[in-house]
């Protein structure tokens, strides 16, 4: 059963754009370009001996890894609306697939249910969110007609 979250807020807004920005810079951009294009393997195994520590590849890896495993925290600790997160083109939607079959393997190897816990949780919630939650855009909000419920002005939205 899921818990009513709160509606998202302008903090939420104003965070998401920071996360964006990041995703802006060059060298995360050209980690996601490559995870996202490049990255391909059978297993964990085969991830660790074609992308060795130390080289520009596990670099790539880990600096996007990093980046949604700290999204991980703010969202698994409501500092960050989950509806504004999983609804945001921040490419964790075609990240997720791509490194869930290696997390298991790779916690065992780290020998700590704490390595990579944030990411985790955050596919794992991304999983039930979609299939719970969300809503195709125009049903929730069709653009011919307003939202049912305005957003109230002590967010910081005008009417």
């Amino acid at each position: 059963m899921l818990v009513a979250m709160p509606e998202p807020t302008k903090a939420d807004a104003d965070l998401y754009l920071k996360l964006f920005q990041l995703t802006q810079d060059g060298q995360f951009t050209q980690a996601l370009g490559w995870v996202l294009g490049e990255f391909k393997v059978k297993g964990y195994a085969d991830m660790r001996a074609k992308y060795p520590i130390g080289g520009d590849d596990h670099g790539h890896l880990m600096k996007v890894m990093g980046f949604y495993e700290s999204v991980g925290v703010l969202v698994s600790r409501s500092l960050l609306h989950e509806d504004v997160f999983y609804d945001a083109p921040l490419g964790f939607e075609t990240v997720w697939p791509k490194i869930k079959p290696l997390l298991q393997e790779w916690r065992a190897e780290a020998k700590s249910e704490a390595a990579w816990e944030n990411l985790n949780w955050l596919g794992m919630r991304m999983d039930v969110w979609q299939a719970e939650v969300w809503k195709p855009k125009l049903e929730v909000f069709p653009p011919d007609k307003p939202p049912e419920k305005p957003e109230p002005n002590i967010r910081g939205f005008q009417h």
